[in-house]
């Protein structure tokens, strides 16, 4: 029989491997270095835009078991974002945490607990199978996010060509 990989599994091991592998605090011997910080913190991220991408194709699939499953693995890596966020972190080209972030470190922090729980809200409407309602809820979520990128996080370079 085949193995068949889906971006549903991707974005699963994506997860897995970041709870498991290094990044998390628990059985570390040494402090990350802020490059590691950085770098956990971006693939993070990373991981819930993914994440948050697969759930508007979960949504037109009909798939609601699975969107819950995703939105509630969204809520987890939302609540490690100020972890990820130590002072210093923030450095190099790459970068684009605002230090604005550490001047209003207790605001940041809502607005990740506002984003976790908006993602939690979706996974509990996804589960109740009304697309309607998940749809409203998901526009809610990505609102939580905007709202902190807005004030916390730098525009994307363009690339030159």
């Amino acid at each position: 029989m085949p193995i068949r990989i889906t971006s549903y599994g991707i974005i699963a091991g994506a997860i897995a491997l970041f709870m498991f592998s290094g990044v998390s605090k628990a059985g570390r011997d040494k402090p990350e270095s802020p490059e590691e910080i950085q770098k956990n913190r971006t693939l993070t991220m990373k991981t819930i835009d993914k994440a948050m991408r697969r759930i508007r194709v979960l949504a037109s699939k009909g798939q609601w078991n699975q969107l819950a499953a995703t939105a509630k693995d969204i809520s987890g890596l939302i609540t490690r974002i100020p972890e990820l966020s130590p002072e210093g972190s923030g450095f190099g080209e790459k970068s684009r945490i605002k230090p604005e972030v550490w001047l209003n470190f207790s605001e940041y922090e809502e607005l990740s607990i506002k984003s976790s729980f908006a993602a939690l809200n979706l996974a509990k409407l996804a589960e109740g199978g009304d697309s309607g309602v998940m749809m409203r809820s998901f526009v809610d979520l990505a609102k939580t996010c905007r709202a902190c990128h807005k004030p916390f996080r730098k525009k994307k370079k363009k690339r030159r060509k």
